[in-house]
């Protein structure tokens, strides 16, 4: 008998090793190259594409269809035309780019600045050639998807570094820039490189940076991020066989607080089919990047729970430790005010037997690890003001 539970422990830890190996989550994986040809035709796709959303408004936290802030509309554009997945804010996409020196820049690639005195990455854009990029600005003259001149007035103060994501094997000759050049040629004749409109512009300022530098002005609440979560629970085992089970449903309504860190906190209500009763997690959470949350607290249990397979015996909930969880969730799509994303977590609860010591490993397993597909609906606080 204890050979054959010895057994089943080995054939399930085999399985649990591999199902996580591939459910990893490939974060920003970039392309080790396209033929030439292929990167500049996606680099035409993308130019033309985004040109058509130019005089769409500025509006923070927005990633179109119809308004954008600037990072929002550099990651719609590469998204929707030529299906790149970026990073959404600008630091992060300028952290995962490939690093290019300046005469290096073609059309389609990416222009970062920094705006906001702290030194870090808080403006990008899609650089067009001709000394000219594309990008969603949030005050000064223009304001909204416009194009500006990248070596003159406030952009060449304020210029960080450029980046690329469409990467050729080869780059087209023929489309490389010279930024130099290009900037001493146009200055010609005009010593102070302003036209009147930069002028304007350099005393008022169109960028995603200076919201970001008003962001410290914010009350707390307008930082707030409420999402609302409805999950279906599986597995593919239980005590007696290898098999796919249905584990009840939960939905979860969180608040989490868009800083630097994002801390956050949560409570569940489910139904687990598996173990037959109720349950009650509270979460503290913390988001890794846009699209990955990690979660952890105590379960209150409704009800008495049984190990799934074998309704005769008994357990109960380890009320804390509790629950432990990781969940990653799609890019969000647009609904009006809300975004709209799938997400995928895998979670374990802490069962023991009724007398409080611990179950052996497949049974733990078998009672407390869940996999949970659904559906999160996103509304941050600042729409609702």
């Amino acid at each position: 008998m204890n050979n054959h539970h010895t057994k089943k422990d080995y054939i399930f830890l085999v399985a649990i090793t591999a199902l996580l190996l591939a459910m990893l989550p490939k974060v920003c994986a970039q392309d080790a190259g396209v033929s030439a040809e292929k990167a500049q035709g996606m680099r035409d796709k993308l130019i033309e594409y985004s040109r058509e959303y130019i005089g769409c408004p500025y509006r923070d936290g927005a990633t179109g269809p119809a308004t954008f802030d600037c990072s929002g509309f550099v990651f719609s554009m590469f998204r929707e035309s030529i299906g790149i997945q970026l990073p959404r804010k600008s630091e992060n996409i300028y952290a995962k780019s490939e690093k290019i020196g300046d005469g290096e820049r073609i059309a389609g690639d990416l222009v970062f600045f920094k705006t906001t005195g702290s030194g870090r990455i808080s403006h990008v854009g899609i650089f067009l050639g001709n000394d000219e990029f594309l990008h969603c600005a949030s005050d000064g003259p223009e304001t909204g998807v416009i194009i500006s001149t990248l070596s003159r007035g406030y952009w060449k103060e304020h210029y960080a570094a450029s980046g690329r994501y469409i990467k050729s094997k080869d780059a087209p000759e023929s489309v490389k820039k010279n930024d130099e050049a290009e900037s001493s040629k146009e200055n010609n004749g005009n010593p102070d490189g302003l036209n009147d409109s930069e002028k304007a512009e350099n005393k008022s300022v169109g960028i995603e940076g200076e919201a970001q530098n008003a962001e410290t002005e914010k009350g707390f609440s307008e930082k707030l991020v409420f999402d609302a979560t409805i999950e279906a629970g599986w597995n593919f085992f239980d005590c007696e066989s290898f098999r796919l089970n249905f584990r009840g449903v939960d939905a979860l309504l969180h608040v989490s607080y868009d800083g630097t860190i994002k801390p956050g906190i949560g409570a569940f209500i489910r139904y687990d089919n598996g173990t037959g009763n109720f349950q009650l997690p509270l979460v503290l959470s913390l988001a890794l990047g846009d699209y990955t949350r990690i979660f952890a607290g105590p379960v209150i249990p409704l009800g008495k729970p049984n190990i799934p397979g074998d309704r005769n015996e008994e357990i109960r909930h380890s009320i804390f430790p509790g629950i432990i969880g990781i969940c990653w969730n799609t890019p969000q799509i647009k609904a009006g005010k809300c975004g709209i994303s799938l997400t995928q977590d895998i979670h374990y609860t802490v069962f023991n037997k009724t007398d409080g010591t611990a179950l052996s490993p497949f049974r733990s397993a078998a009672s407390g690890l869940v996999f949970s597909t659904g559906i999160r609906v996103t509304l941050p606080m600042s729409n609702l003001i």
